[in-house]
């Protein structure tokens, strides 16, 4: 089992994405990402395995006295896998990048196995709108994802960690409002 630390959204800024999802499902062409799971969000790691008592703390710690991150999307992009992944891209600015790099250093000591695109230097910021999808799919599916409408203006509200396979939400913290 492995587990991600994620960025979420607040309602207005992740429903461009649900309805994506939705329209993907209802055409049976993926329902990877829209599952009672996982929210739209964004992935800032991913470990092999972590102590997650002591990372809920130190994530709920820095998350206190961290202000709501305002970001923009602005580009579509795929990762040319055998499946490919379709993603929004991020426009990265320097809360985002110092918000990686801090979450990294105050989990070091509590997890094992990071996975190496997910570190800092590696990292491509970006919202993942639909994985595994067969290569004949690919047209419908970049069809319905352009129907969102950028650049994409994203509040980032909350942060916290899931599992997965299967994917179960283990804790989400608040970010302080402004």
């Amino acid at each position: 089992m492995a587990y991600a630390v994620v960025i979420y959204f607040d309602k207005i800024s992740e429903q461009p994405i649900l309805n994506a999802w939705r329209e993907l499902e209802e055409k049976n062409i993926s329902r990877a990402l829209h599952n009672p799971g996982i929210r739209p969000h964004i992935t800032l790691a991913i470990y092999n395995s972590l102590n997650c008592i002591e990372c809920e703390k130190e994530i709920r710690q820095y998350a206190v006295n961290s202000n709501l991150l305002y970001l923009s999307a602005d580009h579509f992009g795929i990762f040319p896998h055998a499946s490919p992944v379709i993603f929004i891209a991020l426009s990265p600015n320097r809360d985002l990048i110092n918000l990686h790099k801090r979450i990294h250093q105050i989990l070091k000591n509590n997890v094992h196995g990071s996975w190496e695109m997910y570190q800092p230097g590696n990292w491509v910021p970006h919202l993942t709108l639909v994985r595994d999808i067969k290569k004949k799919n690919l047209s419908a599916v970049l069809e319905i994802c352009m129907k969102i409408k950028l650049p994409l203006e994203l509040r980032i509200t909350q942060i916290g960690i899931v599992c997965f396979k299967p994917v179960k939400q283990l804790f989400e913290i608040n970010l302080k409002a402004q």
